[in-house]
């Protein structure tokens, strides 16, 4: 039962009677005299306070002259006092249907208005049995219209929309649920009980929908009920699984975009679901080569890194990142970036480590930027390099000439230094990179008798200071 506070009522019009004769006409008399008839005779009998008689004799003459607006105005006054009395008397139904009819014949009356809205909220606060709830939401109805900022008509009659939506979902009229509660919502925002009732009668609509293929029907029903239930897990599950599957027949028909939104928020509903991990790394990478010409490399290569964090032993997408990276260091080598071509191929070879064309082009781009660096006097920096690239392609005859050649340059600079030891050990490494060049050969020979001549230096220089010392 729903209670309310009601204003005090406007009260009973009264109606003076100045002229209250009456007239006898025969049957054969005109409408408009039997009318004329009538509303004195209501008239007189409203003056007497007997407004059942008067109510019944002034319908006739509205009856009879349905235009006459002095006859209209006149009932209307007998309705609302009729509807007062039977108010008085506990009679709420009877005097809520006078007091609706009195303020339909004359809708500018402000007293009738008024009496007929306290009317209706004194109505809204009886038990069901004095008066049908249809009976009590029409009325409120019509009073949120005349005032809608009335806020105990409007809680009051949420309150009936929530109880007749409820009742028409335990029936099955799922729609007609739907329609009463987002009516009670409307009215009455705040209220938690009908948030919740309207989030349930969503998600059991989505669930019919999902039933019969809706899955794009189904998942926005679910999204307005997750918005009024936030932390509900049963919607929030559902509606992950919804969007999973709405994903996969979006797939189908080839709007990937759409199907990669579904399935991330799908994702962030269930962080942990492995079907979905799945599902959004397979859409990555079919995207990710898709013949779609719009597509940036950048954000070709972008996908599959996604692709290949959700999923991370896909072979199809470590092949397809592997080529992609490829492609852009070989398209950096060919400007002379071999510096950010080799980082590009150090990650490719870090995803697909087994990869030999990753390894033969990251080898050929240590290649190039060590020789690079040889010209510019990085000598070490170059050696480094081309260790580097002979280790990934130790077959490679190309970088062992250049790595031993490198190896004999700076063992040169080294003994011109007069670091014959490191001189020797640069050329020892040439030599059996490259035993057959006469050069290095040579160069190693002398290095080595420059250091025999230098440590004998040194033993006759430390035998010449023990002679001194003794």
């Amino acid at each position: 039962m729903i209670s309310c506070v009601i204003p005090r009522s406007v009260g009973i019009i009264p109606f003076l009677l100045l002229v209250c004769c009456s007239i006898a006409w025969g049957e054969d008399a005109s409408d408009s005299v039997q009318a004329e008839n009538a509303f004195f005779r209501g008239s007189h009998l409203l003056s007497r306070e007997s407004i059942s008689e008067a109510v019944e004799a002034l319908e006739k003459a509205v009856k009879l002259e349905p235009q006459n607006s002095k006859y209209k105005s006149v009932l209307a006054v007998a309705y609302n006092n009729l509807g007062l009395k039977s108010n008085r008397e506990g009679n709420i139904r009877d005097a809520l249907r006078s007091l609706t009819k009195a303020r339909e014949l004359t809708p500018d009356d402000k007293d009738i208005t008024a009496n007929f809205i306290h009317g209706t909220l004194q109505a809204a606060a009886a038990p069901e049995e004095k008066i049908p709830l249809e009976q009590k939401t029409a009325a409120l109805k019509k009073v949120v219209e005349l005032e809608p900022e009335n806020a105990a008509a409007r809680k009051i009659l949420a309150a009936l929309l929530n109880n007749a939506g409820v009742t028409k979902g335990k029936t099955g009229s799922h729609e007609q649920e739907l329609e009463e509660l987002e009516r009670a919502l409307s009215l009455d925002p705040a209220n938690s009980k009908i948030k919740k009732n309207l989030a349930t009668a969503y998600y059991n609509v989505a669930v019919e929908k999902g039933r019969a293929g809706g899955h794009q029907e189904e998942t926005e029903l679910l999204k307005a009920a997750l918005k009024l239930s936030p932390k509900d897990p049963m919607i929030t599950e559902h509606l992950a699984r919804s969007m999973s599957n709405l994903a996969v027949i979006k797939g189908k028909e080839g709007n990937t975009t759409a199907q990669i939104a579904l399935l991330k928020e799908s994702l962030d509903l269930l962080p942990g679901d492995s079907i979905t991990k799945t599902n959004l790394a397979a859409a990555y990478n079919n995207y990710a080569v898709s013949e779609n010409s719009d597509i940036r490399p950048t954000d070709r290569i972008a996908l599959l890194e996604s692709s290949l964090k959700l999923d991370p032993n896909n072979q199809s997408t470590i092949g397809n990142l592997s080529r992609l990276l490829i492609e852009k260091a070989v398209a950096e080598a060919k400007h002379g970036a071999f510096s950010k071509a080799a980082d590009i191929l150090e990650k490719a070879a870090k995803i697909d480590p087994n990869n030999k064309t990753v390894q033969a082009n990251l080898a050929a781009a240590y290649h190039n930027e060590g020789l690079k660096s040889g010209e510019a006097g990085k000598h070490e920096e170059e050696i480094r390099l081309l260790q580097k690239a002979h280790k990934l392609v130790p077959s490679s005859a190309e970088i062992k000439d250049d790595l031993a050649l490198a190896y004999n340059d700076y063992a040169v600079i080294l003994g011109k230094r007069g670091d014959h030891k490191q001189e020797t050990d640069l050329l020892t490494k040439a030599a059996k990179l490259v035993p057959n060049n006469k050069v290095i050969q040579d160069n190693l020979s002398k290095a080595k008798q420059k250091s025999h001549l230098t440590e004998e230096k040194k033993e006759q220089g430390t035998a010449k200071k023990k002679t001194k010392e003794g």
